[in-house]
């Protein structure tokens, strides 16, 4: 990908992100309680340092590339999730919603789609899988001991609340958004590697 076109792409995300993040934060409560807005934030900040990064001509390093790959497989499953269990997407009422649109639809687009077109994803192993595993398990335990600190019953997601789905619940769709953060990293390196294989034989 041209270097212009990359500018033009980081940038894009950077505004997009910021506006959704903003908006989110300037009109809604629990800000910082929703994995969606520290997803987000997450990968504002990685795409503000490709940004420097391209300024200064720099080289990517392997740990950063399992850190971008780990926000990869965290702002997908946020569309995702949000966008098949949480949201309605064929509501009016989710159009009209602009920060939201923008946090989880159109940044997710934009970040996964210059993920895959700059970055040489045959490169990132097991440590990338396990990154993109831990992120969301900070964001649990962040939940369960604000909750055990403050008293406060009020949780962001029906699959974290303890007062609606119990220990049991909550411990079962944290399991299985465990397994779908890893299958779509185990997904998305294997693809990357069957294309580096294919290229080599052509």
């Amino acid at each position: 990908m041209k270097r212009v076109v990359r500018f033009i792409i980081v940038i894009l995300y950077i505004l997009v992100a910021s506006y959704g993040c903003y908006n989110a934060w300037k009109y809604g409560s629990h800000f910082f309680l929703y994995f969606t807005n520290l997803g987000n934030l997450y990968c504002l900040a990685l795409m503000i340092n490709e940004l420097v990064r391209l300024i200064r001509h720099k080289s990517i390093s392997l740990p950063l590339l399992q850190w971008e790959f780990a926000g990869l497989i965290t702002i997908i499953v946020i569309s995702v999730v949000y966008n098949l269990l949480l949201g309605d997407p064929t509501s009016p009422s989710y159009w009209a919603n602009k920060p939201s649109v923008c946090l989880h639809l159109i940044t997710p687009i934009l970040y996964t789609f210059y993920i895959l077109t700059t970055r040489p994803i045959r490169k990132v192993n097991v440590g990338g899988v396990q990154s993109s595993i831990l992120l969301p398990y900070l964001y649990v335990a962040f939940i369960y001991v604000r909750h055990f600190i403050t008293g406060d019953n009020w949780f962001p997601y029906f699959f974290l609340d303890l007062n609606r789905i119990g220990w049991s619940g909550a411990l079962c769709w944290i399991i299985g958004l465990t397994v779908i953060f890893a299958l779509i990293g185990i997904v998305f390196i294997y693809i990357g590697r069957r294309r580096t294989r294919t290229a080599r034989r052509l």
